[in-house]
């Protein structure tokens, strides 16, 4: 159509130009060094328009020929970007469905016509980490770093991301305290050391590191707490595994008011001090925390632990009767406080009714040794026995 329209516009225009001529006499006359050139105007015109039309489009080749290597330049980048674009979409199709091999080959093909091949070797890290392939990872992580200096950070954080994955915690924990030193206020470097220091158990480091990132705000207010609890009942159960418990109570009271508490501190401290078999405090730190919320973890545990006064302690367990009379883990309870105070009849009252509420291995072994005291062998492996099957019953549940 266009080149229609050019046709008839150069068609009037030679009407034009026909009519002009046919009726214009006129003539010019040039001296050029003593050469005299004599023309029709008309002719005259024709020749100037048509050497401005050849002067133009000499002109127009001669800068094309010249930025000819550019325009190339141009469309050979244009195609690389599109067939970066085109196997980088690939290989993101390809790792969320899980085709590793595939998605590894598309990174490789795509990072060098990549504007930022780095983003397509850390992508290929990845993939080879699915693998198995560490070393092929690691050298990926490598080219990435190489060809960006700038964004050694992101590369640092995949790398120990990946390590962790592969629970090489060590290393990773190398990697993280090298970028915690060149960059010590990058959010996403804290949160990984934080995890870092909860699978090697460095509850110290976790404590000291818990402030700094709880200004960065990656973490709630129920999450740090939760870190927090992580922190100090790790702390507790060192101690109680050494054997030392001027360490458990030293690590006890240096707990934050607030935390201490909280009902899984209190059972965690209770659970160690049983385990080094000293429990005199612990009485009225259940006692104190049952007052505010009824807990069946610590009431059971108000059963394990001795009183200085076991009188008051049995007083004490026997007033929750009043709102939890039917609670299976208080009859326990009180049967196990009253086996300690040489009450046999009462014990055996209160252990009866705990299985009648709720069969339970527990409350069949305390039945058992009520059983042997009382020089009843049979009935004692008969409760044995009930409470071996009930306790194999529910672990083949749990697996």
């Amino acid at each position: 159509m266009k080149f229609l329209f050019a046709c008839l516009l150069v068609l009037f225009l030679a009407i034009g130009v026909g009519s002009i001529a046919g009726n214009d006499s006129g003539y010019l006359i040039l001296t050029v060094s003593g050469w005299t050139i004599q023309t029709s105007a008309t002719l005259f015109f024709i020749v100037l328009f048509l050497g401005f039309i050849a002067l133009y489009f000499a002109i127009r080749s001669l800068v094309r020929m010249i930025q000819m290597p550019r325009t190339i330049e141009t469309w050979r980048k244009h195609q690389h970007q599109r067939r970066a674009e085109k196997y980088l979409t690939q290989g993101l199709i390809n790792m969320t469905e899980g085709k590793w091999r595939q998605a590894e080959r598309d990174f490789q093909k795509a990072a060098p016509y990549s504007r930022a091949p780095y983003v397509n070797y850390l992508c290929a890290a990845r993939a080879a980490q699915e693998l198995g392939a560490v070393e092929r990872r690691d050298d990926y992580l490598k080219l990435a770093y190489n060809n960006n200096p700038d964004a050694s950070v992101a590369v640092g954080i995949t790398q120990a991301e990946l390590q962790l994955t592969q629970n090489q915690t060590e290393q990773a924990l190398a990697t993280l305290k090298h970028l915690q030193n060149k960059q010590p206020e990058q959010g996403q470097v804290k949160q990984l050391l934080l995890e870092t220091y909860s699978d090697l158990n460095d509850w110290q480091s976790m404590l000291k590191l818990i402030p700094a990132l709880e200004k960065t705000g990656i973490y709630s207010r129920e999450q740090m707490q939760a870190k927090k609890l992580d922190a100090y009942a790790g702390l507790l159960k060192e101690a109680g595994k050494k054997g030392d418990h001027d360490q458990l109570v030293t690590i006890w009271i240096s707990i934050p008011r607030k935390l201490k508490q909280h009902f899984y501190l209190i059972e965690v401290y209770t659970s160690e001090c049983l385990r080094l078999n000293e429990t005199a405090d612990c009485e009225p730190l259940l006692r104190e925390a049952l007052k505010k919320q009824w807990d069946t973890i610590l009431v059971r545990l108000y059963g394990l632990v001795e009183a200085r006064d076991s009188d008051k302690q049995l007083q004490v367990a026997e007033n929750y009767l009043a709102s939890h009379a039917r609670d299976p883990v208080l009859l326990l309870t009180l049967g196990r406080l009253c086996m300690r105070n040489q009450l046999w009849g009462k014990a055996r009252d209160y252990l009866q009714e705990s299985l009648d509420v709720k069969p339970n291995p527990e409350t069949y072994y305390e039945y058992a040794r009520l059983h042997e005291h009382e020089g009843n062998k049979e009935q004692a492996a008969l409760c044995y026995e009930r409470g071996l099957t009930l306790a194999t019953k529910a672990e083949a549940v749990a697996s």
